[in-house]
């Protein structure tokens, strides 16, 4: 049967319908919600109920699947990148277009549509028609999301055409989704400007020589320009009973489980009408007094129709209840499709296996209408009359709970722009994950992220893939490599111009005499590292001789260059010196002496440098102080030399990335791999390295995740006077 589509005229957003109705298409961007805390979620029901209780009556909630425009996906990993100074981006983003495309990502793009009344119009509207009915749409827009919680954006002109077309085409060849402009990067492409026309044969009977009934599916057929025919076999499933109770959050929310399911695309649809609370109560009533004259009249009977009618009226009564009980609810009637698609009727019905089994997990019941399949297939297209089928399989419900719903929700993460990262696995639409972490620091946002995995689950991997992006990017990454192996030395050798720095057999030294051109910084940091690591304490006698010692005038006057220098000094001083003076002086050499550490006191090593992209420090030789050793009083002043050599090593690499990195002008990363082991480290970087973000917090949420799970901190900083960068904690959680 061939079909009519029911647009009659388009301007805008706007729809003349050739049955006599206007209506308003707008895009919705869905809600994050995937990863929500269930206190979070009881926000995002709200926002559904107050979106519901000011829609019109036959407003029509519309989800479709459709694949992602891969060029779209490409701009936006592009998006703010200099292409004339990132040359290995470019050929890494290329190099993901091809694996992405394998992958064959979807998205979800959801629409509202609203009836705005009635309309005379033959022909083409007017300039005054248009004027007034978009007058119309915008009061109405201010009523229905006061609030903006769905950010509704008016559709272009074009996606009428758009759904009208994945619809005939639905699991066969569809189009890549348009654009949502409450998205951050517009589409390249367009979709088909024009309604393309088809025919719809319910129950296939074309392809059967003799029928005496038909089976309950559609069989779509275009035929383009070119002259290529594309068949689509589809199904209109609809719940025929949902379980008597749904909690939310966890249970209520049912088409959320429409996505990630293999091989099957389905989208879904929603008529709903509301019911004031008074008129809905009065109606209740009604329908209590006849089931409890047909309840009386069972009286004596046990029955199974006696115990349905018995479970009718108390369904009933409750419901009446709860609308009595809430002042604010209303009655909500809705109807609901899911429409599946596939290229063949035996892959169609094992899409409709697959989808029944789904729900019946669930409590629902849905099946597939037997003669309703066209009517139904219709509801699925903006500006389509009403038909009675649809009360023939509408559900009713009060407001909080069809909230429950919360069909305008995505498990959508991280940002629209930046570098693919990698794959959302929990929508199950496989779209490609950004993560502007550059974006986020210059805009004085923390990029800050943790991750969580199994024992040889990716972390540090994805933590590679972040600092090579980094260094793509003209920035640099500075990594404290923990372990045995060596594991980030590959990575290194890739990198033109890297460093490698072994601290038991260094070739550079970390002298803060020598790494820090102010003086006043290059002291206070000498001060606050290395009489912890001399076990000396700041106010002592020595201390202070130290303190003295460093004044940038005197070590100018001195030519004191380096910590050699410095215990050289000193030494000539003590045997020149009597008294309290010389022992002050003998006791600083005598410290400096015993301990063993060329990277702070070899004046023949050259200072480490600062501008390389790519540099590593491993520590596996190092011993670490634990965390209570460096709170409790008593255990850091007891602590073995090695233990202090090894925390100020670790304190000063992230000194000099802080110095370094978090200043105008360049990007940066600091990485501290296998975190777990050195949570001294994140406790510094709390204190001294990032002092304006509170990296502690997320350290002991490291300590509460499973033995086997790892973690990933980024923390970044931002600032016009400060710079920006990033700080990476990587590392398996401590048992």
């Amino acid at each position: 049967m061939k079909l009519r589509q029911p647009t009659a005229a388009r301007r805008h957003h706007l729809q003349w319908t050739h049955h006599g109705g206007v209506f308003a298409t707008y895009f919705v961007e869905a809600i994050d919600y995937g990863l929500r805390q269930p206190e979070d979620k009881a926000g995002v029901a709200d926002a559904h109920e107050s979106l519901i209780l000011n829609c019109p009556d036959n407003t029509l909630l519309l989800s479709l699947q459709a694949p992602l425009d891969l060029v779209d996906v490409m701009n936006r990993s592009l998006d703010r990148v200099d292409l004339h100074r990132t040359p290995d981006y470019i050929k890494e983003t290329l190099a993901g277009y091809k694996r992405i495309a394998e992958i064959a990502p979807l998205t979800r793009i959801y629409t509202i549509t609203f009836p705005l009344g009635k309309s005379a119009l033959r022909g083409e509207p007017s300039a005054r028609d248009v004027a007034e009915q978009l007058a119309a749409a915008e009061e109405l827009l201010t009523v229905i999301d006061p609030e903006s919680n769905f950010r509704l954006q008016p559709v272009p002109e074009g996606l009428l055409p758009f759904i009208w077309n994945h619809n005939l085409m639905r699991g066969s060849a569809l189009e890549h989704a348009p654009h949502n402009p409450a998205n951050a990067s517009p589409s390249t492409t367009a979709p088909t400007p024009y309604f393309l026309p088809g025919i719809l044969d319910e129950g296939a009977r074309t392809e059967k020589s003799f029928r005496r009934s038909f089976d309950p599916m559609l069989k779509a057929m275009i035929r383009l320009d070119e002259g290529e025919v594309i068949n689509s076999y589809q199904a209109m499933l609809t719940p025929m009973s949902f379980p008597p109770a749904m909690g939310f959050p966890g249970h209520s929310e049912f088409l959320s489980v429409l996505d990630g399911i293999p091989d099957v695309s389905v989208d879904w649809a929603m008529r709903v009408r509301r019911r004031d609370r008074e008129s809905a109560m009065q109606l209740n009533e009604k329908v209590l007094g006849k089931l409890g004259v047909q309840l009386g009249e069972r009286d004596t009977d046990v029955g199974f129709h006696t115990q349905e009618l018995r479970r009718k009226v108390d369904t009933l009564a409750a419901y009446n209840d709860s609308l009595a009980t809430n002042e604010n609810a209303e009655e909500v009637e809705f109807t609901t499709v899911l429409a599946v698609g596939a290229p063949t009727q035996a892959d169609l019905t094992r899409s409709i296996g697959t989808l029944k089994a789904k729900f019946r997990r669930l409590g629902i019941r849905v099946d597939t209408p037997r003669g309703a399949q066209r009517k139904l297939w219709m509801m699925l297209n903006p500006g389509a009359p009403a038909d009675s089928v649809y009360t023939d399989y509408q559900h009713v419900t009060a407001t909080p709970d069809w909230a429950g719903f919360v069909p305008f929700t995505t498990a959508r993460l991280l940002d629209d722009t930046g570098p693919i990262i990698g794959v959302n696995l929990l929508s199950g639409l496989f779209e490609p994950l950004h993560f502007n972490f550059l974006n986020k620091v210059l805009s004085d946002i923390s990029p800050a992220i943790a991750i969580a995995g199994e024992l040889g689950s990716g972390k540090s991997y994805f933590t590679k893939t972040l600092i090579s992006i980094i260094a793509d990017l003209l920035g640099q990454f500075l990594v404290i490599d923990r372990s045995q192996q060596g594991e980030y030395i590959p990575l290194l050798q890739s990198i033109p111009g890297s460093v490698l720095i072994t601290l038991d057999d260094p070739r550079f030294t970390l002298d803060p005499l020598r790494l820090f051109n102010d003086p006043h910084k290059a002291r206070r940091i000498t001060l606050d590292t290395i009489l912890p690591l001399l076990n000396i304490p700041v106010v002592s006698a020595p201390g202070t001789l130290l303190a003295e010692t460093l004044q940038p005038e005197h070590r100018a006057a001195h030519h004191l260059r380096s910590l050699a220098d410095v215990r050289d000094y000193l030494a000539r001083q003590a045997e020149r010196s009597t008294g309290r003076d010389a022992d002050d002086q003998h006791a600083l050499v005598r410290a400096m002496d015993a301990v063993e550490a060329p990277v702070l006191f070899d004046r023949s090593l050259p200072p480490m440098p600062l501008t390389a992209t790519a540099t590593v420090v491993r520590t596996h030789t190092l011993a670490l102080p634990t965390v209570d050793e460096l709170t409790l009083t008593h255990a850091y002043a007891n602590l073995p030399w090695r233990k202090r050599l090894g925390h100020t090593l670790y304190e000063l690499v992230g000194l000099l990335a802080r110095d370094q990195f978090l200043k105008p002008g360049r990007f940066g990363a600091l990485v501290v791999d296998e975190a777990r082991r050195a949570g001294i480290v994140v406790v510094h970087v709390r204190h001294q390295v990032l002092d304006l973000l509170d990296v502690f917090d997320a350290f002991e949420a490291l300590q509460q995740v499973d033995d086997r799970a790892g973690l990933v901190l980024a923390a970044g900083h931002a600032h016009p006077h400060h710079g920006h960068g990033v700080v990476l904690a990587v590392g398996e959680a401590a048992g």
